[in-house]
């Protein structure tokens, strides 16, 4: 966040997150406390939020009431990160990073001109860029305004860049959108596909990317990866499409491209194109593929379950995300940094190690190239999460939470309680149900609808017909237990 934010932006988004959060009213004596500013300060930036709400009706509610009490509220589905990232497009380094964009060969002295301000000014900011771009592994020369990496790694950053920071729409890139779209539309032919909305707007920002940088900067595909492009007769069609559109690129651009549709799902629903894809990995035994099987050996490891990797489908879609985080390295979410893997480490920490130690079991099996992509674990966790999580492996290697329903009704009720509880909180908990004729202590929690002395285990009183309190109840004590055991 300091990164891209003044101050008096970064206790802005602070105010916003705390109003947010608190869901009460806060009086301005609070809001002083946490903000360590004066009470002018605080009406100052609310007027601003005010105004800024203003762009988005309903969406963001901020409550005044006679400027001593403030309160907030926002539209369930609406994402705050939208009125976040106002600030980040209005910082210096926002704009310093998109005029090295559009300018490649200007430098700190002419985006000082275009802001009007002195170097020492810009420069005071473009310092807290060096530490920034070092976390992707992108070196950033503040007075040249050069970045130096691998270009792959220099424009994902541009893509993530433009991609993240223009969620709510508009049209970023110089060159025409009418033209990429015509572009697009050519493609479809060719291809004989129908893009939809996600894959057409995927594929519309690589591609401006990609013909704005490939005029200036040259970037190589790496032989070994030439070798298995070649493989798929289906890499005769970029050839043609840009033959079509009349855009001449350098072999080198081409197999980059078809890196890009591929990798980023601009091809995802196509089995034909899919499976070949898949096909050409597999008999190159290419190093994305060798993640796989690092990760399938793994996976049979760790959970004694064996990934259907004669699945041509799925072997494209692992071996497409491994390809995809050997783009860029680090965390895509340039603004925010959020981390999956500390969410899920707070959210749940049984899981999280888990997952933890499925990659050091991939680093296990892994060779030397391979170490280099499993490296990218920011990435990859997500992914590996999904992958468990979607075979359910994820609960089957926890304890089960241990259920006692102890009532007086009919087997009956108790037959439809446990299968009601287990379609509400199944997806999330391993269960597992007993009845009367088990040991209270040997359960962790009983659930009943009068009151029994269950000493230490947990005891939730359900009517017979649960209220929604019995259900919100019975989730908090789930997760608690869950928590401990």
């Amino acid at each position: 966040m300091q990164t891209f934010l003044t101050k008096v932006s970064q206790k802005k988004i602070k105010m916003i997150h705390l109003l947010l959060e608190t869901e009460r009213w806060c009086s301005i004596e609070e809001l002083q406390n946490e903000l360590k500013v004066s009470s002018k300060s605080i009406l100052n930036y609310l007027t601003d939020l005010e105004e800024l709400f203003q762009q988005y009706p309903d969406k963001v509610i901020l409550k005044n009431e006679n400027n001593r009490r403030f309160s907030m509220e926002k539209q369930e589905n609406f994402p705050i990160y939208t009125i976040y990232l106002h600030f980040y497009r209005k910082s210096y380094n926002y704009h310093l990073i998109e005029f090295m964009y559009q300018h490649p060969e200007k430098n700190l002295e002419d985006y000082a001109d275009a802001q009007y301000t002195s170097v020492s000014t810009v420069f005071r900011y473009a310092k807290l860029l060096v530490k920034y771009f070092e976390r992707y592994r992108i070196t950033f020369h503040p007075f040249k305004l050069e970045l130096e990496a691998k270009e792959q790694y220099i424009r994902s950053f541009y893509y993530y860049f433009y991609w993240h920071s223009t969620r709510t729409g508009g049209w970023p890139f110089k060159f025409p959108k009418e033209k990429i779209e015509n572009y697009l539309l050519k493609f479809e032919r060719i291809y004989h596909i129908q893009l939809d909305p996600l894959q057409k707007r995927v594929f519309s920002y690589w591609l401006a990317v990609i013909l704005e940088r490939s005029s200036f900067a040259s970037i190589i595909v790496d032989k070994t990866d030439q070798q298995v492009i070649k493989k798929d007769p289906f890499f005769l069609l970029i050839g043609q499409w840009l033959e079509a559109i009349e855009i001449p690129l350098s072999e080198d651009e081409q197999y980059f491209l078809y890196q890009v549709i591929y990798s980023f799902g601009v091809i995802d629903g196509n089995p034909t194109y899919e499976n070949s894809y898949a096909k050409s990995h597999e008999i190159s035994d290419s190093l994305c593929y060798r993640t796989l099987v690092a990760l399938e050996n793994a996976v049979k490891k760790e959970f004694d379950f064996r990934l259907d990797t004669d699945d041509q489908e799925l072997v494209f879609n692992f071996v497409a995300f491994h390809e995809r985080s050997r783009f860029f390295f680090g965390n895509t979410d340039l603004f925010f940094n959020r981390s999956y893997a500390k969410e899920i480490k707070a959210e749940n920490p049984r899981i999280y190690k888990r997952i933890k130690q499925l990659q050091k079991t991939v680093r296990k099996y892994a060779e030397k190239e391979v170490l280099q992509v499993i490296d990218n674990w920011e990435q990859l966790f997500l992914n590996y999460y999904y992958i468990l999580d979607y075979y359910d492996l994820l609960l089957s290697a926890m304890d089960p939470i241990k259920i006692l329903i102890q009532d007086d009704l009919h087997h009956t009720h108790r037959l439809w309680l446990m299968n009601k509880i287990h379609r509400l909180f199944g997806h999330s908990y391993l269960l597992a149900f007993y009845d009367y004729q088990t040991a209270i202590t040997e359960v962790d929690l009983v659930i009943s609808n009068y009151y029994l002395d269950t000493q230490d285990i947990p005891l939730l009183l359900m009517k017979n017909l649960p209220t929604e309190r019995n259900w919100r109840q019975l989730e908090e004590l789930l997760y608690r237990i869950a928590q401990e055991k």
